[in-house]
């Protein structure tokens, strides 16, 4: 179960400087197609940190049409993983526990981008670590090791007594961004996390990071390892943690069904099905409106990601995130000329 401790750094080995605390914030304006990213890597034992800001317009197939990113790295870990300002202008306060941040940001290049938003959570953060919340853990599926997975999302932790851990979170962002000259209210729903481990970064990553979101009432959100066919066809195999929120309540999923489509390798459309611990079914189809190559938030990894329109069977609509992440390394043994599988 997640805490207020969690919102803050985690025990970890003095010596393991691979030890990794994240936080990003995803927020979109979707009547202006802009689909926005802030993230924070930090390693505390090493001293330094990592932090991107980025904004895309419609979408965006290539890195070089991104209509706004700052992307830093060896920047000073902050001391407080719950209250800090970085050297890049990014600003991030824990304001009452894991359920609600407060995120700002300014260039310091000049005035080309800024925001300040405020994420407020929709239900308790979900623990993929915890059988009483996440029962796939009981299967093989749900935590047997996954080099796609990385050191994260149900891979048991290299050192038991410094547990890695993560939490989901849905939940309501509201402030305002300006880009380039041009002020827009945010006003949108989607996921925040935050993870703690061992990170290695070998690049074999490979999941579907996956949200649909209605309201404050309703959403759904899961992790689903992938593969590519020889064809370029995205595979999503199976289900490694997921969850619906219904009115305030959370309830862990225990399958799913995903199909898309995709250019470039940034998905414009998307089927979704997930089924609860409860046995009910939650359905949406969704079309890109935002969308690029997200590969400056880590040297190792490329998330291509899709602001998508989701659609329920019963009519309802959200606008949230999809991302489908990938090392570079598990790109290059699949779809480059001198690939081996």
């Amino acid at each position: 179960m997640i805490t207020d401790r969690d919102s803050d750094y985690h025990p970890s080995d003095p010596a393991e400087w691979r030890w990794t605390e994240t936080t990003p914030l995803i927020f979109a304006v979707p009547e202006a197609r802009i689909l926005g990213n802030l993230y924070v890597a930090s390693r505390p034992n090493l001293g330094v940190c990592l932090s991107v800001v980025t904004v895309v317009q419609g979408v965006c197939r290539q890195a070089y049409e991104v209509d706004f990113t700052d992307s830093q790295v060896h920047l000073p870990a902050p001391k407080s993983f719950s209250d800090y300002t970085l050297e890049n202008g990014v600003s991030v306060k824990v304001d009452g526990g894991p359920r609600n941040y407060h995120f700002k940001y300014a260039y310091k290049g000049g005035d080309e981008c800024s925001l300040d938003i405020k994420f407020r959570a929709i239900h308790q953060p979900f623990d993929c670590n915890d059988p009483n919340e996440n029962t796939l853990l009981e299967k093989p599926e749900g935590h047997v090791y996954d080099s796609r997975l990385g050191d994260q999302w149900g891979n048991k932790s290299a050192d038991e007594t410094y547990a890695s851990g993560h939490f989901n979170t849905l939940g309501h962002a509201t402030g305002t961004l300006t880009l380039r000259g041009k002020t827009y209210n945010v006003d949108c729903y989607d996921c925040m996390d935050h993870s703690w481990s061992r990170r290695t970064e070998v690049s074999r990553r490979a999941v579907g990071y996956i949200s649909a979101v209605f309201g404050n009432d309703y959403g759904f959100h899961m992790a689903v390892p992938m593969d590519i066919a020889p064809d370029g066809e995205m595979i999503y195999e199976g289900l490694r943690f997921g969850f619906v929120v219904e009115n305030g309540e959370t309830f862990g999923l225990v399958s799913c069904k995903v199909r898309t489509t995709t250019t470039d390798m940034i998905t414009m459309g998307a089927w979704v099905e997930a089924t609860d611990v409860r046995g009910k079914v939650h359905r949406a189809t969704g079309t890109i409106i935002a969308g690029h190559p997200f590969d400056n938030f880590n040297p190792s990894h490329i998330a291509f990601q899709s602001l998508m329109r989701w659609e329920t069977p019963e009519g309802r609509v959200g606008y949230t995130e999809l991302a489908n992440i990938f090392g570079r390394e598990f790109l290059a043994a699949r779809i480059s000329r001198s690939a081996r599988l």
